[in-house]
């Protein structure tokens, strides 16, 4: 069995009120400090939890992902050994800093595959920062339109957070759709945005402020994927 969060068609997503009010004290970031998300990780789990040469691969993802905006992996069919495509894997850094001190204050590492986005590790150092990196990610998530947040094994804070456990030939057959109907997903951030603006996104209090905002994110990754980067061989 898989512990996922379904975010569309109907989001499942729990954000309690206490969460909600600490946010404003944080801001979330995308792919701004991998090794110091890292180095978190080292001192909270031990080295042994994300080995060097895992690190080594996972750096090189995440600068292909920033640098071209996704790492092309070959698509093998089941029962064959041959590929048959590629699909785009994207890699990220995730995290919440203190707003007042600039400190980093917890991260956490994934990717994506399609309309997934899987988490694979994560810290955290101060207080309600780690409560308030999931439900800032899971608001973004849902605004960038992903259809499943992979959370790997089941525990308290996650089923809290709205996730349920799904039988693992369910979950391997939404990648291998959602891998190819969703392939163009991208998880944006735009810069450091405090946690609580995104949270609170789409309430029906901000529904002026949120048109405001979607016109200047939509700019804004016009802008930024104007000057994406080509692979040497598509040169």
């Amino acid at each position: 069995e898989r512990c996922v969060l379904q975010l569309s068609p109907d989001s499942k997503l729990h954000i309690s009120k206490s969460t909600r009010k600490k946010s404003k004290r944080f801001q979330l970031s995308l792919n701004e400090a991998f090794d110091d998300v890292v180095k978190g990780c080292h001192k909270q789990h031990g080295i042994n939890w994300l080995f060097p040469p895992i690190v080594s691969a996972f750096r090189a993802l995440q600068k292909e992902t920033i640098d071209y905006g996704d790492c092309q992996t070959q698509l093998v069919e089941n029962g064959s050994f041959q590929p048959s495509g590629t699909i785009p894997v994207r890699f990220y850094s995730v995290e919440i800093w203190n707003a007042e001190t600039g400190a980093l204050a917890g991260g956490e590492l994934g990717y994506t595959v399609g309309g997934i986005y899987s988490s694979l590790t994560g810290f955290t150092k101060e207080d309600a920062a780690g409560s308030v990196q999931l439900a800032a990610l899971g608001k973004l998530l849902l605004q960038c339109g992903f259809l499943w947040w992979d959370l790997g094994m089941e525990m308290e804070y996650k089923r809290q957070l709205g996730a349920e456990l799904i039988a693992r030939t369910d979950f391997v057959r939404e990648v291998h759709r959602t891998r190819v109907e969703n392939k163009d997903l991208v998880l944006r951030c735009n810069g450091r945005r405090n946690a609580k603006d995104i949270i609170d996104f789409d309430r029906p209090d901000n529904d002026a402020t949120n048109t405001k905002r979607r016109s200047g994110a939509k700019h804004a990754r016009t802008q930024k994927d104007g000057g994406a980067k080509k692979r040497p061989h598509d040169e």
